[in-house]
């Protein structure tokens, strides 16, 4: 998930202003929510806070 957030920095810098690394998991875990096939290519790690 870093390295999508990365490259849309890279390739929008101007679009994706408030893409913050703080959110990285939760979009990770939203993204699974939505599409469960992609489990494979997403690695999430159990939550330590709510």
């Amino acid at each position: 998930m870093n390295a999508l957030f990365e490259a849309l920095r890279w390739r929008h810098p101007h679009a994706v202003q408030g893409l913050n690394n703080n959110y990285t998991a939760l979009y990770a875990r939203r993204l699974l929510a939505e599409h469960p096939e992609w489990s494979s290519a997403i690695e999430v790690r159990r939550r330590r806070s709510p």
